[in-house]
C-alpha cells in the first residue's frame, strides 16, 4: 500500500508540473502569476498573441476564430495555492486530498486549452498551421 501511495504522489506531482508548463511556455518570461508580476505575465502573453496573430496574416473569416482562442488561452487569474502554514497542519491524507483537487483544477484548464487550440488550428491553411506549430514548439524549446 506505502508503494501505492508513493506513485500516486509522483504521478500527481508530474501532473501538476506538466500542467503549469503550458502556461509558462506560452508567456516564455522569467516572471509568472507567482513571481512578482502578473501585469508583466498578462502583458508578454498579450504581446506574443499580437505577434502571433500578425505573423498568421489572418483573414477575416478566421479573426472570429482568433478571438476565441485567444480568449480561452488567456490565463485564468491567480493560482488557487493553499497556505503553506495550513499544508503543513493538515495529515499527510489530507494534504494528498488538497493536492488532488488542485491537479484536477489545472487538468480541467488544459482540457479548456487543447479544445481551443484544436477548433482554432482547424480554420487555418496548412501554411497558417505550420507556422502555428513553429511558434508552439519555439516556446517548448526554450
Amino acid at each position: 500500500m506505502t508503494k501505492f501511495r508513493k506513485n500516486i504522489l509522483l504521478i500527481g506531482l508530474a501532473t501538476l508540473g506538466l500542467g503549469t508548463a503550458p502556461m509558462l511556455a506560452l508567456a516564455n518570461t522569467g516572471c509568472g502569476p507567482m513571481g512578482g508580476g502578473s501585469a508583466k505575465f498578462a502583458e508578454q502573453i498579450e504581446k506574443r498573441q499580437a505577434q502571433l496573430h500578425d505573423k498568421l496574416k489572418l483573414t477575416p473569416e478566421q479573426n472570429a476564430a482568433w478571438k476565441t482562442f485567444s480568449e480561452k488561452m488567456k490565463p485564468s487569474g491567480p493560482r488557487n495555492r493553499p497556505d503553506r502554514s495550513e499544508m503543513a497542519s493538515l495529515h499527510a491524507p489530507e494534504r494528498m486530498e488538497k493536492m488532488l483537487v488542485m491537479m484536477k483544477e489545472h487538468e480541467s484548464r488544459m482540457t479548456e486549452r487543447v479544445a481551443a487550440v484544436k477548433e482554432f488550428y482547424a480554420v487555418l491553411t496548412p501554411e497558417q498551421q505550420k507556422l502555428f506549430d513553429e511558434q508552439f514548439s519555439k516556446h517548448r524549446r526554450r
